[in-house]
């Protein structure tokens, strides 16, 4: 495989065009070349996640009420029964109902992903989020 860059033409609609120069300059990108190639790159990881047959690493952000009855103890029963191994959590009390928690979680992306639709689905989670980190 060679690093030659190569040149070519992607035709957009004005609208599509415009949002993506608006996000470009808002995220501080110096090229729209760099920028389209991050996203390239986006989409690689996505792909090899979900077709991989090692494990994938990723992060699930979570927000939820903490004073949600049984929901502590929910979360913790699924990252237990799972074959997803948790390697780090950090829990924060954003506010007196809110808190926010990040888990770095590693196995088989199906697994994950069960994991994940799972802790979603609890009644008091507001916010769950995966984040596809890569392929070990």
């Amino acid at each position: 495989m060679s690093d030659e860059t190569i040149r070519f033409t992607v035709s957009l609609p004005e609208s599509l065009f415009n949002e993506i120069e608006l996000d470009q300059q808002e995220r501080g990108y110096h090229s729209r070349s760099e920028y389209i190639r991050d996203l390239f790159r986006d989409r690689i990881v996505d792909k090899q996640w979900n077709t991989s047959k090692e494990d994938v690493v990723g992060v699930l952000t979570l927000v939820f009420d903490h004073h949600q009855r049984g929901l502590s103890e929910k979360l913790i029963e699924i990252q237990h029964n799972h074959l997803v191994h948790v390697l780090c959590s950090t829990h924060v009390h954003v506010d007196h109902h809110n808190c926010l928690e990040t888990i770095i979680i590693k196995g088989q992306a199906s697994e994950v992903n069960l994991l994940v639709n799972q802790i979603s689905a609890l009644k008091g989670v507001k916010v769950a989020r995966l984040s596809r980190a890569g392929i070990v």
